[in-house]
């Protein structure tokens, strides 16, 4: 037999020891990662301990209390992510009951961008015949529509978690301005918001009043409007680190900016739980958070 005719073993990778090793890159603690995978410290640590020995690479800097990944550890990331995907998809096509029919999922407009793409991706993906309703408003308009049944779960931005709501993921709060700009060092600053009801606005405002800068406030009535106004140097503001645009650039102390707040994106479902295709929904939104990583920021020079 010839060295072209030996049989190449095959090497199949389980997706458990993937999804530990991206809870701990993503949380850089075994702890964390167990509490979200709902297992003990000891089974993330011994599925982190095969897959190196699988890969035969060391995937974390253990030297440090935070465990990073090395230069190894961050080249499977992506690929991680994907094949957890993929693995959930097929799962999910395979075993989900043949829904239809409508579900009303209400999304705040701050946040439109860049997650609720890739959730409706994979929802349509996994329900063909399930037809999704988009609701955008503020956090506060969209929880009355839950309470008064008129959609059925939403999103929310907030900087705490109710009762009754789930945290998916916290983030900085944080000042942007047109690339390039010098808005930033105009006295009274120029605050560009999109409504009174803007669950930034009062954030902004009282750390301005901290440090005693002056402001003035123009009103645009949606985002649009917001980030052209932000292209064209005519003010700042606040937005969720996630979702910075690349033409807008990060402000903060270096430019005389006051620290602001965490928020935290919150997942509402209606008390009643009885909308099976909402439930489906809510999962997926889910799913895409636990995969989502942020992405790089641009900050001003």
């Amino acid at each position: 037999m010839s060295a072209n005719d030996a049989k190449i073993p095959i090497r199949d990778i389980d997706t458990a020891l993937l999804r530990a090793f991206i809870a701990v890159a993503e949380s850089g603690s075994m702890t964390v990662a167990a509490n979200r995978l709902n297992v003990t410290q000891g089974a993330v640590s011994q599925r982190i301990k095969r897959l190196e020995e699988l890969l035969q690479k060391s995937l974390f800097d253990r030297a440090g209390q935070r465990l990073d990944t090395t230069i190894e550890g961050e080249k499977l990331i992506v690929p991680a992510q994907k094949l957890i995907a993929l693995n959930d998809e097929v799962f999910t096509l395979m075993t989900a009951p043949e829904f239809s029919g409508t579900v009303r999922f209400g999304v705040p407009y701050d946040i439109v961008f860049p997650f609720v793409g890739p959730i409706l991706k994979s929802f349509a993906s996994a329900y063909p015949k399930v037809s999704v309703e988009l609701e955008v408003g503020t956090s506060e308009d969209l929880k009355n529509a839950l309470s008064k049944g008129r959609i059925d779960l939403t999103l929310t931005t907030e900087n705490h978690t109710p009762k009754g709501a789930e945290r998916l993921i916290h983030n900085e709060l944080i000042w942007v301005g047109g690339r390039g700009g010098d808005s930033h060092l105009q006295t009274p600053l120029p605050l560009v918001i999109v409504n009174e009801n803007c669950m930034f606005r009062m954030p902004m405002l009282r750390a301005l009043e901290r440090v005693g800068r002056e402001w003035r406030i123009n009103v645009t009535r949606n985002m649009d409007a917001s980030f052209a106004m932000l292209s064209a140097d005519l003010g700042v503001t606040a937005i969720l680190d996630s979702t910075v645009p690349s033409y807008v650039e990060v402000l903060g102390a270096e430019q005389g900016l006051p620290d602001l707040p965490v928020f935290y994106i919150n997942l509402y479902t209606s008390a009643s739980g009885a909308n099976e295709i909402a439930s489906e929904l809510a999962q997926h939104i889910r799913d895409q958070f636990t995969q989502w990583r942020k992405p790089p920021r641009i900050m001003a020079s």
